[in-house]
């Protein structure tokens, strides 16, 4: 039996109007979006609701030739699986994924001129790991066969979706569609979108986030465009990295979610393949983070050398701008020099690093932009209005200031993580 792709998937979503989705339905296909297919396994319903950051997310894509992305299942694979990830996102999964074949799903079709789409579902045995996973599939690639689409997860999957593409002519597709699961109530999708630019990745969206509707979900994948050009809407909020996730230096990989999470970002790790594995977790305690000045190119705070008394600066020289959050009292932190263990002191309105001595001049209350999940601000605590920022000096090696309006774009900072400090660091919490 096939099943239309325009069908409006009640038994997902009860809470739908039915009339809402059959005036979907009628709009001219050139404008349609926000259309997706369903497939319920035979599995037990899974009623708890979850949160994305519930899970250890991940995303990856493989590269995945036909003798290399096997290769990458049993090497690159199992070493994402030993830091706790388990919920991976995979693109350029090659031509069929390892373990066995469980189930496959009915053949999905747009009109009567395509008929292609159908998810495969696999266990498998990682090694290393003690118990048997689900690998999600979905053939996108019908040429070479090793673009396509995968999700590993330790769960088995309540719902299983495929997303709408954005490019259609003549009936058929000219991009991808993405790969949904449901697992304990939170959507979880795979997405690579065009490798000319990635203009379809803002409509995909949009046709995700009109099937998850309602529901908590999060798209991860390769984008294949930097962050800052990808279209969302309010209250869609991106984690990132802010560093290169592909070989030619640009950040291509990262996550999409409509659940804000502060502190949220993403750790990129190079494996076998062009791109780097993205893991994504929340601000820990013991990693070393750059904090990069959002208003003046992602110029990252560091010092001039290791001397006591230095002042912190918008720039500076290789590896002297890793910085940990260390709670000092309650709601306080000092910010502590990873390489040198020196503290930031408020110095009459400048900061400098200095031997922490437990000082109130080195007590910083920082909290999140309600904007930006991922990004700061920094107040010290002897200043009831004022935070730290580069005082309108942009430019390599300005000085830092504590006398910044809080408010001020000069004010905001991203994080960037160093290194993955593994699942069971403590977290930060602002």
């Amino acid at each position: 039996m096939r099943i239309p792709l325009h069908r409006a998937f009640h038994s997902r979503r009860h809470r739908r109007d039915s009339g809402r989705a059959r005036k979907k339905f009628l709009v001219p296909m050139f404008t349609l979006a926000l259309l997706a297919s369903v497939f319920q396994p035979l599995v037990a319903p899974q009623t708890a609701s979850a949160a994305v950051d519930d899970f250890r997310p991940a995303t990856y894509n493989m590269q995945g030739s036909s003798g290399g992305s096997a290769t990458k299942w049993s090497t690159d694979i199992p070493q994402i699986l030993r830091g706790g990830y388990n919920m991976v996102a995979l693109q350029e999964a090659g031509p069929q994924p390892p373990g066995w074949l469980a189930w496959t799903s009915q053949y999905l079709e747009a009109d009567q001129n395509w008929r292609g789409w159908r998810v495969q579902h696999y266990r498998w045995r990682p090694p290393g790991q003690a118990a048997d996973w689900s690998i999600y599939f979905l053939r996108t690639d019908f040429g070479a066969n090793r673009v396509n689409l995968a999700i590993l997860t330790q769960q088995q999957a309540s719902h299983v979706m495929v997303i709408r593409p954005a490019g259609w002519r003549n009936g058929l597709p000219t991009t991808r569609p993405a790969l949904g699961i449901t697992v304990n109530g939170t959507d979880f999708y795979s997405v690579h979108a065009s490798a000319s630019g990635g203009g379809d990745g803002a409509q995909l969206l949009s046709n995700i986030a009109d099937t998850s509707q309602g529901s908590i979900w999060a798209a991860m994948g390769d984008w294949n465009r930097p962050p800052n050009t990808l279209q969302t809407q309010p209250g869609w909020h991106k984690y990132i990295s802010n560093r290169a996730t592909h070989q030619n230096s640009r950040e291509l990989d990262y996550m999409v979610s409509n659940q804000r999470m502060a502190g949220y970002g993403g750790v990129p790790r190079a494996y076998g393949s062009d791109h780097y594995a993205v893991m994504f977790r929340r601000l820990a305690a013991n990693a070393g983070v750059m904090l990069l000045n959002s208003h003046d190119g992602g110029k990252h705070l560091g010092v001039q050398n290791s001397v006591w008394g230095t002042a912190v600066v918008n720039g500076g020289t290789p590896n002297s701008g890793l910085w940990k959050f260390k709670a000092a009292a309650p709601g306080l932190y000092n910010i502590v020099n990873a390489t040198t263990g020196t503290c930031w002191s408020d110095n009459n309105g400048r900061i400098i690093q200095w031997g922490c001595n437990g000082a109130a001049d080195q007590l910083f209350k920082v909290s999140y932009w309600w904007d930006v999940p991922d990004q700061i601000r920094i107040r010290p605590v002897n200043r009831s209005t004022q935070c730290v920022g580069d005082d309108n000096r942009w430019g390599w090696g300005t000085e830092v200031f504590t006398t910044v309006n809080c408010n001020k774009g000069e004010a905001r900072f991203n994080i960037r993580y160093d290194r993955d400090p593994g699942p069971n660091a403590p977290l930060v919490v602002f």
